[in-house]
């Protein structure tokens, strides 16, 4: 009853007014708004003493940027409040300053980092624009190319922490509508980033506004794009063109020629199910709820169907895609477009992603950021040694030189010529060589006799 009393005060929509005040010329800057709380809490013990002293001692320690308005308004606050019974002027100076507090204490808690700034984004940057982003930040900031600078380390982190809530739907929701706070307390009533004045009506009983329910959305679809292993070692932009389904322009939808073409079912009266009542007995009535038979449980009738998508609320349409495929994605990685696929009339259209499938190579074989590749080399060659040239994926002549004897089978390594690490580029696999000696099919008898005055040395 007390606080349901309080609620009702007067005096209220000013205090509303200075708490606003407080809140602005506070936010992002806790250090200052925790000294602010210390300096109202150390100043309530004087209020009933007399409103000026506190007012004025709040226009001194500048917790206003405008003094004298601000100074004039506490004071109207507080004389109407000095005006009233001594029980109702100590619950009035009580909720001002409660109310100071609690939202100085909110502002402290939220006034944290924007993950959209924190990627150079704008807040409605689509999902392919989130990880292009991500993508060239971590590479630029990426510990490995930064060695010693702490202030790079940092701001990675910072990096992949936004992309990690940016690039998944149900965090990013969380996030835009509760702040971090939210995302740590599942996004919640006791989450950061509310509306102030929602937690004042929640203490005093008001209630919170309701967080809408995410809609569903519909099936993903999953496409194999096939790549070559000198694309996935050099990267590359592909255009895909997709066919899919979209909301139907002329009926945005609906399925109806015209807007008065859509009815209500008279026989559920437009809840979808009827009910129906059966006996089973003498004296016991069996109640059970079915689906309308007339309008399949829509709840609508259409009189007219659209005549651009006949009724069938979408119709087919071709889009063209970007698609970057990045130095050494690993076969199965997936480039998602949310939101892309199928759209229907009912519900958000679900995600769109293309797997990378990579096509064998004539001559290298991929494991991991590792590169395989077979060389035959001649009995003379393995003996004496060689040098020999192959093409590289990007079309670079490299150099294998052996001046040691080959053993059939014998695999050499050659470090950083495997494929690009994916996301750092600048660092690279190995790759391996296994030789295969070519043997004669026969020698001649001097040939033989060769041999064995070479071994027998």
């Amino acid at each position: 009853m007390l606080f349901h009393g309080a609620s009702s005060h007067p005096s209220i929509a000013m205090q509303r007014h200075l708490v606003l005040r407080v809140h602005g010329s506070h936010h992002g800057r806790p250090d200052e708004a925790a000294a602010a709380i210390e300096r109202i809490v150390q100043s309530a013990a004087r209020v009933p003493r007399g409103a000026g002293i506190w007012a004025s001692k709040l226009g001194v320690f500048g917790l206003f940027p405008t003094k004298d308005l601000h100074r004039a308004a506490i004071m109207h606050l507080l004389s109407r409040n000095a005006m009233s019974p001594p029980r109702r002027r100590s619950w009035g100076a009580f909720v001002s300053i409660l109310l100071v507090v609690v939202l100085c204490i909110v502002d402290v808690v939220t006034a944290g980092r924007d993950l959209y700034e924190v990627l150079g984004i704008s807040r409605g940057a689509t999902g392919p624009e989130i990880k292009k982003a991500f993508r060239q930040l971590s590479l630029k900031l990426h510990p490995d190319k930064n060695p010693g600078d702490e202030d790079a380390a940092k701001k990675f982190t910072e990096v992949a922490g936004a992309y990690e809530v940016l690039s998944n739907e149900e965090k990013r929701k969380k996030y835009d509508m509760y702040g971090e706070d939210g995302l740590k307390e599942g996004g919640g009533g006791g989450g950061g980033g509310h509306d102030p004045f929602d937690i004042f009506s929640q203490f005093f009983g008001g209630g919170g506004r309701q967080r809408q329910q995410e809609p569903s959305r519909g099936n993903d679809v999953t496409i194999p794009l096939r790549v070559s292993l000198a694309d996935l070692y050099n990267g590359k932009s592909v255009s895909f063109s997709v066919r899919r389904k979209v909301v139907c322009h002329h009926c945005h939808g609906k399925g109806a020629a015209h807007d008065e073409d859509v009815q209500t079912c008279h026989e559920c009266g437009g809840h979808g199910v009827k009910l129906e009542t059966r006996r089973v007995g003498p004296g016991f009535i069996q109640q059970f709820q079915t689906t309308c038979n007339r309008c399949g449980g829509k709840g609508k009738i259409i009189t007219s169907t659209c005549p651009v998508c006949g009724g069938g609320k979408t119709v087919f349409a071709d889009v063209e895609l970007d698609l970057d495929v990045e130095k050494g994605m690993a076969d199965g990685a997936e480039l998602e477009f949310e939101h892309y696929a199928d759209e229907h009339a009912d519900r958000a259209a679900g995600h769109l992603r293309f797997r990378v499938s990579t096509v064998p190579h004539e001559y290298f074989t991929r494991d991991g950021d590792d590169l395989w590749m077979d060389m035959t080399i001649s009995l003379r060659q393995a003996l004496v040694g060689f040098t020999k040239k192959f093409l590289h994926l990007d079309g670079r002549e490299v150099d294998v030189t052996r001046t040691a004897i080959t053993e059939p089978s014998q695999v050499v390594t050659l470090k950083n010529q495997g494929m690009p690490r994916h996301q750092m580029a600048s660092e690279r696999g190995a790759l391996h060589i296994k030789f295969h000696v070519l043997f004669p099919d026969s020698l001649t008898r001097e040939q033989k006799q060769g041999f064995r005055d070479l071994f027998a040395m």
